[in-house]
């Protein structure tokens, strides 16, 4: 057995080192254990043939081992040091420790243990993490990296370069940068099959972030299998950059003792969406959480269920992506902009089963010729959210159903130099949500957020309680021309404010009852949930629909529409298709089309002439 070797500082080789290497290396056959070398404060390398672990028995690994041929009997148990963990690789590759015979390059490795609380949804947990790669405050730490999962490249304290990283357990994160560091990942190349533990946590993350930690992602491919099995995971204070990057997720297997998670009534760690979103799948190919901050640029993020861009657990979270690829291939959404979250996306293409973008606070932004091809909805939001949704410079939205679906929210949405396109012929839709588990939702109360802004006040970045928050659905049509329907089924909680500038609209605007359109849905039929079909009628309620056609404003009425007030601002149009007669009446009085005020119960009638 070789003794202690001296520690090595950063990415130095001394001699010294070096030799002791090449003679590990030539004694087990192994080229690889040369990057051992280089680390600072690793436990010392226990060159051995074979180890066997007869059944039943225990065998204590209190520093690295290198083997040609481990056999583990059943029963038998390999223990590390107290504060430690133990990991096994075979050829470089992450693998579980079970009873069977491994040859090859064969690694025992303990590593010191990371540890983070995780104290919600009725959990209280502590995860113990290993990584392949574990950086904090600047510097790699070799005593909590399992070195011998790391082929080829080479690691700095400051980046790592070149480096495969392939892991077939659970909960086995590839590279953890945290606490002050500054640190790139070039050209690597990760590869994990395995259930994560947390993805609200990481835990078993590829790339996993935390602390005030600075990290450039480039060139990278990463693709996981797996439950919650993350790509990148960004937390903490942590400020991710993925440049030129491929990410790919697969859907795992769920554990046989999982019970549904905890908004459903099962308990435990979520593991998969609630059924009441209306996507199924059980890995979200990348989260970013808390205070953090992940930009995606030139970058394929694809999941094959529930989603690909996720915010969650969020304080103050801002996530952007340019110039990339975002979608879901089975089910899902693109992105979510949940509670103090602002998502912003230049120039993307959107190729997504369900929804491009959920909001629940948050607020979104789709810029820059951004395309949105969507198997249903283009942006839902739901749960009370009073964030502001952003539609501009060219963006065009493809969906099948609604463009904008609005369950029990109060946004604020913008639509300037956009195409909204809905094969079902509705533009937004907003009806009292129709998850069994939220109810009815609140009235949105004045002051609870702001216009422009996630919950708490303030536009998107701006200081919280900056405005009072509006009781209503604003939306703004600017420089558009649309042909759809706006159809407002949510008047018990709230208004809707519909205003058109240098913007034409063909179609209805106007309140409505809906009813689920192939019934109520439930687990079983979760893709049921949110289909609704309209009925246009007056609805006496606290609240209606208010339409202001400004300047340059037209608006084509193609149904007879419902409302709360209009006004029709001077040289604005109010007509009908080729064909078809218009009249106002407001509370039964017969009114003239023209410029002017009308509030009550304003009716459009549609007649064929």
């Amino acid at each position: 057995m070789l003794g202690a070797r001296p520690a090595c500082r950063g990415g130095e080789l001394p001699m010294v080192c070096s030799r002791v290497a090449e003679r590990i290396a030539s004694f087990c056959g192994w080229a690889s254990v040369l990057a051992l070398a280089g680390c600072a404060h690793a436990p010392p390398v226990v060159p051995r043939d074979t180890l066997a672990v007869a059944d039943g028995a225990t065998q204590l690994v209190d520093r690295t081992t290198q083997l040609a041929r481990l056999v583990i009997g059943q029963g038998a148990q390999l223990v590390e040091s107290q504060g430690s963990s133990l990991t096994l690789t075979v050829n470089g590759v992450g693998t579980a420790l079970r009873p069977g015979t491994y040859e090859g390059a064969v690694v025992l490795t303990p590593t010191e243990n990371f540890v983070e609380q995780f104290n919600d949804m009725g959990v209280n947990e502590s995860y113990i993490y290993r990584s392949a790669l574990f950086v904090d405050n600047g510097a790699r730490v070799a005593a909590k990296s399992v070195a011998a999962a790391v082929v080829g490249g080479s690691i700095t304290d400051s980046a790592a370069s070149d480096v495969a990283i392939t892991s077939n357990e659970d909960k086995f994160n590839g590279i953890l940068v945290t606490g002050n560091s500054n640190y790139t990942i070039s050209n690597a190349k990760l590869r994990f099959t395995g259930n994560g533990g947390n993805d609200f946590k990481g835990f078993g993350a590829a790339i996993k972030t935390g602390g005030t930690a600075r990290v450039t992602i480039d060139n990278a491919s990463i693709i996981t299998t797996g439950v919650v099995r993350t790509a990148v995971f960004v937390g903490g204070d942590s400020d991710v950059t993925v440049n030129n990057s491929t990410i790919e997720v697969h859907n795992g297997t769920l554990p046989a003792d999982y019970k549904g998670g905890p908004i459903t009534g099962g308990g435990g760690v979520m593991l998969e969406p609630p059924w009441v979103l209306g996507i199924v799948g059980n890995v979200r190919a990348t989260n970013v959480v808390a205070n953090g901050t992940a930009h995606y640029n030139n970058s394929h993020i694809s999941a094959q269920g529930w989603g690909a861009l996720s915010t969650d657990a969020t304080q103050n979270v801002r996530l952007y992506a340019t110039h990339s690829v975002i979608e879901t291939i089975e089910s899902g959404y693109g992105a979510y902009a949940d509670g103090q979250s602002l998502d912003t996306f230049g120039a993307c293409t959107f190729r997504v089963a369900d929804y491009g973008l959920i909001m629940t606070g948050g607020s979104g932004i789709f810029t820059d010729g951004t395309v949105v091809n969507s198997g249903r909805i283009g942006v839902m939001m739901h749960s009370g959210g009073v964030g502001t949704l952003t539609i501009d410079k060219g963006s065009v939205f493809n969906t099948k159903e609604a463009v904008l679906q609005v369950k029990s929210s109060y946004p604020r949405i913008v639509i300037d130099n956009a195409q909204l396109n809905s094969a079902s012929g509705v533009i937004l839709e907003a009806f009292v949500n129709d998850d069994p588990h939220a109810g009815a939702g609140p009235a949105a109360p004045r002051g609870a957020g702001a216009p422009g802004g996630p919950p708490g006040g303030g536009p998107p970045g701006g200081p919280p309680g900056a405005m009072p928050a509006p009781r209503d659905i604003v939306v703004l049509l600017r420089s558009v021309t649309l042909s759809g329907d706006i159809l407002d089924a949510m008047t018990s909680l709230a208004g809707l404010q519909v205003s058109l500038e240098d913007a034409s609209l063909t179609g209805a605007i106007s309140t409505s009852t809906v009813a689920p359109t192939h019934g109520t849905p439930t687990a079983r039929t979760y893709g049921l949930i949110g289909r609704m079909t309209h009925t246009l009628r007056r609805v006496p309620a606290a609240h209606g629909v208010e339409v202001t056609l400004g300047h340059g404003a037209r608006w084509v009425v193609t149904k007879t529409s419902y409302l709360a007030g209009l006004t029709i601002g001077e040289g604005a149009h109010l007509t009908t298709p080729v064909g078809y007669g218009l009249a106002i009446t407001v509370d039964g009085k017969d009114m003239p089309v023209a410029a002017g005020h009308y509030r009550g119960a304003v009716v459009l009638s549609v007649t064929r002439l």
